[in-house]
C-alpha cells in the first residue's frame, strides 16, 4: 500500500509546486475577459490578455508567407483585410493539449456554425523545412500576418520561438455582415519557458481573433475650409481625414465629397495659393508598394479637384510619402489610423 501511495504523493507534491510557480494573476483568466459569444474554449484553456477594439483591422493571409534572400524583401503575398469590431484573446491551453487539436477542434465548432475554411496551414514540425506551409522560417508569418500587440511577450517573442505551430482562418456570411475568425497556435520550446505566465515546454498557446466586420462610424468633425486656411497660415500645412478609399484601392469614397468641397472652397478664397497634395499611407505592406499608393491616392484627389469642382492643375501638386512621415506610432491601429490621411502643404 505504501508503494502505491509514494508515487501519488509524489506526482501530487509535483504538481502543487508547478502550480506555485505561476503568478496569481495569470491562474485564470485576465480580468474582465470572457470568450467571445460565437466561439468556445478547450476545456482548461486561460485567457491570457484579451483586447476589443470598436474598429480595427484584421490581416488574413491566403497564401505561404516568403521572405525573398534575393532581394532581401517579403514577397507580396495575397490577403484579406476586412475591418470592423475585432477581439483578440490569448489563451493558455492544458498540458496535455497539442496545436493539432487545438485547430481541429476550433474548426469543428466552427464548420458546425455554418464557417467555411478560407486557409489551414502549419510549420509541419520544422520552420525551415519544405513542410512548411505558413512562411520559410524565424517567425515570419507571425510578424507580417499580425501587426498588433507587439508589445506583448506571447506576440513578440514566446509565439516566434515555437517550432511547432498551425493557423487557421474561417469566414460566415450572415444577414448583418461577414463574420471572420483566425487562430494561430504554437508549442512553446524550451527556450522561451515563462513558468510564472504557466508556460512550460510544450505548452500550447493560441492568438484567437474574431472580428465582426462593419463600416466605421464617422467620428470625425469636418474640417472646414476657414480652420484649413488658418492651420496652413500657422503650420504650412494641414491634415485631413474625411477623405476616404477602399483598402489598398485608390478611388475616392463619395464620403469624401464633404471634405473636398472645403478644400476648393479654400483654395477659390485663396486664389494665389499652390498646393502639395500629399498621400499617407500605414505601415502595412512594404514601402514601395505603400509610395505608389499614396501617389495614386494623392493623384485621384487632384483630378478630383480639377474636375469636379473647377481648380486649375498647375495649383495642384501630387506626391506620395507612404509611411515615411507618420503623424503617431504604426504600432496600434489607432496609431496606423492617424497615419492614414492627406495633407494639404503649401508650396509658394
Amino acid at each position: 500500500m505504501k508503494k502505491l501511495l509514494f508515487p501519488l504523493f509524489l506526482a501530487t507534491a509535483l504538481l502543487t509546486a508547478s502550480h506555485a510557480q505561476i503568478d496569481p494573476k495569470f491562474r485564470a483568466d485576465a480580468p474582465g475577459s470572457k470568450d467571445h459569444p460565437k466561439t468556445k474554449r478547450i476545456d482548461g484553456s486561460v485567457i491570457l490578455r484579451q483586447s476589443s477594439k470598436k474598429f480595427a483591422q484584421l490581416t488574413i493571409p491566403q497564401e505561404r508567407v516568403v521572405f525573398d534572400y534575393a532581394t532581401q524583401a517579403f514577397s507580396p503575398f495575397r490577403s484579406l483585410r476586412p475591418e470592423g469590431a475585432l477581439t483578440t484573446s490569448f489563451y493558455r491551453l492544458p498540458k496535455d493539449a497539442t496545436t493539432l487539436e487545438c485547430i481541429r477542434a476550433y474548426q469543428s465548432e466552427l464548420e458546425q456554425q455554418g464557417f467555411e475554411t478560407l486557409l489551414e496551414g502549419s510549420s509541419g514540425g520544422s520552420p525551415t523545412g519544405p513542410s512548411n506551409s505558413l512562411d520559410n522560417g524565424f517567425g515570419r508569418f507571425l510578424a507580417q500576418v499580425y501587426q498588433t500587440e507587439k508589445d506583448y511577450s506571447i506576440q513578440q517573442y514566446t509565439l516566434p520561438g515555437c517550432d511547432d505551430y498551425r493557423y487557421l482562418a474561417m469566414k460566415k456570411s450572415t444577414a448583418t455582415g461577414t463574420l471572420f475568425v483566425t487562430l494561430f497556435c504554437g508549442a512553446v520550446t524550451g527556450g522561451w519557458r515563462a513558468p510564472e505566465m504557466g508556460i512550460e515546454t510544450n505548452t500550447v498557446l493560441a492568438r484567437l481573433d474574431v472580428l465582426e466586420e462593419k463600416s466605421r462610424d464617422d467620428r470625425m468633425v469636418l474640417v472646414k475650409a476657414p480652420e484649413m486656411e488658418t492651420q496652413i497660415s500657422s503650420t504650412g500645412r494641414v491634415a485631413l481625414y474625411g477623405i476616404y478609399f477602399d483598402f489598398n484601392k485608390d478611388s475616392l469614397k463619395p464620403e469624401s465629397d464633404a471634405t473636398l468641397e472645403q478644400i476648393a472652397a479654400l483654395l477659390k478664397n485663396e486664389p494665389e495659393w499652390k498646393i502639395v497634395v500629399v498621400g499617407h499611407t500605414d505601415n502595412v505592406g512594404d514601402f514601395e508598394f505603400n509610395r505608389d499608393l499614396s501617389a495614386r491616392r494623392a493623384r485621384s484627389v487632384v483630378t478630383a479637384l480639377t474636375s469636379k469642382y473647377g481648380i486649375d492643375k498647375n495649383r495642384l501638386f501630387p506626391f506620395g510619402c507612404s509611411f515615411a512621415c507618420p503623424a503617431a506610432p504604426n504600432s496600434s491601429e489607432d496609431g496606423r489610423a492617424k497615419n492614414r490621411r492627406v495633407e494639404l502643404v503649401r508650396w509658394n
